[in-house]
């Protein structure tokens, strides 16, 4: 019985599984597991599921089976890899700003232009990723520190 491939890609194993089959060279089994911190049997179940799916392909040699990734497979993974890369950017954009944020706010007295001036542009940066709340936070921090670096160039 397998299971549809919708509810095996959302769970973090099998995603892992075939990333590391499509990014390590030479992949087998053992090598995938350590890769993705699981038991060398529950790696050998993933695979094997990933492999009735069309996903992997195996060639034994010697005591070894190598694997690498079909077609579909390599399509899978591009897609998989991307979702990834999709989920992970936004936090670490927010937590960017965040630490923009604490910077600035630690910034007064004597030539904190000088040093907010520059916080200005990673702001912009964040600013143009896609994300309509980043982009108002980021234009809000970027007002706040504008209007601290005007007081401390009246001074």
């Amino acid at each position: 019985m397998h299971e549809p491939l919708e509810r095996l890609f959302l769970r973090e194993k099998p995603v892992l599984a075939i990333l590391a089959v499509g990014e390590l060279e030479p992949a087998y089994a053992a090598l995938v597991a350590k890769r993705i911190d699981s038991t060398f049997p529950h790696t050998i179940s993933i695979i094997s599921q990933l492999e009735a799916q069309g996903l992997i392909k195996s060639r034994p040699q010697g005591r070894i089976r190598y694997l690498e990734l079909t077609d579909r497979g390599k399509r899978v993974a591009k897609v998989l890899r991307e979702l990834s890369d999709l989920l992970q950017r936004p936090d670490a954009q927010w937590r960017r700003l965040e630490k923009i944020k604490q910077i600035a706010a630690s910034e007064n007295g004597p030539g904190a232009a000088l040093r907010l001036g520059p916080l200005r542009r990673d702001i912009s940066k964040l600013n143009g990723q896609g994300d309509e709340e980043l982009s108002l936070a980021a234009e809000e921090l970027d007002m706040v520190i504008a209007e601290a670096v005007g007081r401390s160039t009246d001074h």
